[in-house]
């Protein structure tokens, strides 16, 4: 029961975050607020949370990432894979062998410990990179490569975390085993990848075929499909993680599959295409605010009671030396291998923000490998890490990049030119003869369209509605002409203004989108 009482809670508090965000603080990341109420829920003495990072990876991580992956196709991964391979292993293993040597010069730690430390230190977050942007214009190619590392680094980091855990246990260092293991767990992760997304798709793709004759009034082929969906990145991961390969790029690499067949399938099974697009996008939303709000809340706990170091100020100065080095290591690389300029370059090392898998991978640790002091030490040092990659670049980003147009002056020029496609379908429907309580339903479904109806307006609608027989079927189709004529003179409008107003070409393009569903909901007769 208390799992299922912290999830609503959990899930509720995502979506306040982003109500909060629309309504109050649109220029604030919605992560940042998800944060904040994350770290408030810590204070209701009735509030307990129980941090488990295995159920975290594979409930919540595996499926974002499983998204994620969705948004990139195959061929522009397989042409970047050696800028991949050297950000994600090269800079990586460079980033955590200065992290090691540093600590252990600086601080006089233990050589298990530190590597321990650098190795947690290393993966980054994409989702925490967009809280940073926030309104800002980051140069492409920085975007492209910030994406690519945040997809497939993971990996890296936990095999050298095994690494730093088998020498900080057994007392010796085993270089070729842990090359062998990375070897072993990054191909088998590709591998099984692909190999469990081709027989899905292959699934998928024949019961689709297949639903013109099996379905029926009483059961669709919908349901089955959607659940295999969603369900695809929680199993693959948890498959993966039991022979022991890399779970993050199994899934990763069944999104990019998924990607591949949604491009070709578009046409297959509408409806089931579309739906996926819509679940993967509430999905991704709830499941990145759900990320911060674990992240706020642990972080708060690491500061309570039995969890805090003996020495918080030096677990301070490690999660600072760590940033700091990571910051150098990234800029150095960015500048000498990946070619960048200066201030491409900073934007690139200031842009590897660290957030929940950094800290689900400090958890990881528990007790059970290392001592209770080292694993305190470990939890509030990375929590410094990931405060500090997400402030600093908060605040510089403001100087270094420019600013994006405003979500609030882009919604003001669709919203007018929203306004003006009505009144043009308003204008030329006035043209035409409509019976009497056609035409007031649709002037009231057209002006809810821009929001220019009262609950007043609502509530005298619905009770006409509830008084109202039932259309017959020559009424339902001419009433479902007319709604399908003023959806194509909207349509028209559109298209003209479109070629007018590059600059907010993705607004009506949306717009647009929203225009041809509401046309498929008249399309969708009530008996289906």
């Amino acid at each position: 029961m208390q799992i299922v009482n912290l999830t609503i809670i959990v899930v509720l508090l995502a979506a306040l975050a982003m109500l909060v965000q629309n309504y109050l603080f649109k220029k604030v990341s919605v992560n940042y607020i998800s944060f904040a109420l994350g770290m408030l829920i810590t204070l209701v003495p009735t509030f307990n949370f129980s941090f488990n990072p295995e159920f975290f990876m594979g409930i919540i991580i595996a499926p974002l990432l499983f998204f994620e992956g969705q948004q990139n196709r195959i061929y522009s991964i397989a042409r970047s894979w050696r800028s991949i391979v050297s950000i994600t292993v090269v800079m990586i293993i460079i980033a955590t062998a200065a992290g090691t040597l540093g600590l252990k010069w600086l601080f006089r730690l233990s050589f298990p410990v530190s590597l321990i430390l650098a190795a947690i230190s290393t993966p980054t977050d994409a989702t925490a990179t967009e809280s940073v942007i926030h309104g800002l214009k980051i140069p492409a190619s920085v975007n492209k490569y910030l994406k690519n590392e945040s997809l497939f680094n993971d990996a890296s980091g936990i095999i050298l975390l095994n690494m730093g855990v088998s020498w900080y246990t057994f007392k010796h260092l085993e270089v070729w085993h842990t090359f062998v293991d990375f070897l072993y767990s990054a191909g088998g992760g590709i591998i099984l990848g692909l190999v469990f997304s081709f027989v899905l798709i292959l699934l998928r793709q024949k019961i689709m075929r297949l639903s013109g004759y099996f379905s029926n009034e009483n059961f669709t082929t919908m349901t089955p499909i959607v659940v295999i969906y969603i369900l695809t990145p929680i199993i693959l991961y948890y498959l993966a993680e039991h022979i022991h390969v890399s779970g993050i790029i199994a899934v990763v690499v069944a999104g990019l599959a998924h990607n591949a067949e949604f491009e070709r399938s578009k046409l297959t099974d509408v409806y089931n295409i579309y739906n996926d697009f819509q679940i993967s996008h509430i999905l991704s939303e709830i499941l990145n605010s759900v990320v911060f709000i674990g992240l706020g809340t642990n972080i708060v706990l690491a500061t309570r009671g039995n969890l805090l170091p003996n020495r918080i100020d030096l677990a301070i100065e490690v999660g600072v030396l760590l940033y700091v080095v990571n910051i150098l290591v990234r800029y150095a690389y960015s500048c000498l291998v990946l070619k960048l300029s200066n201030k491409d370059a900073w934007i690139f090392s200031l842009g590897g923000i660290h957030g929940a898998v950094t800290y689900a991978l400090a958890y990881t640790l528990d007790n059970t490998l290392v001592s209770v002091n080292n694993f305190h030490l470990v939890l509030f040092s990375e929590a410094t890490l990931i405060l500090l990659s997400m402030i600093v670049p908060t605040f510089l980003f403001r100087f270094i990049l420019p600013k994006d147009k405003p979500d609030i002056e882009k919604k003001k020029v669709i919203d007018q030119v929203k306004e003006e496609m009505v009144n043009y379908a308003l204008a030329e429907l006035d043209k035409i003869y409509l019976p009497k309580k056609f035409r007031k339903q649709l002037i009231f479904d057209l002006h809810a369209q821009i929001n220019e109806t009262s609950i007043e307006d609502f509530l005298r609608e619905l009770k006409k509605s509830i008084k109202q027989p039932e259309l017959t079927p020559e009424e339902h189709e001419f009433r479902d002409e007319i709604y399908r004529y003023a959806f194509r003179l909207e349509r028209n409008y559109l298209g003209q203004i479109a070629q007018k107003e590059q600059e907010y070409r993705s607004g009506f393009l949306t717009l647009y989108r929203e225009i041809l569903l509401a046309e498929v909901l008249y399309l969708h007769s009530d008996e289906e």
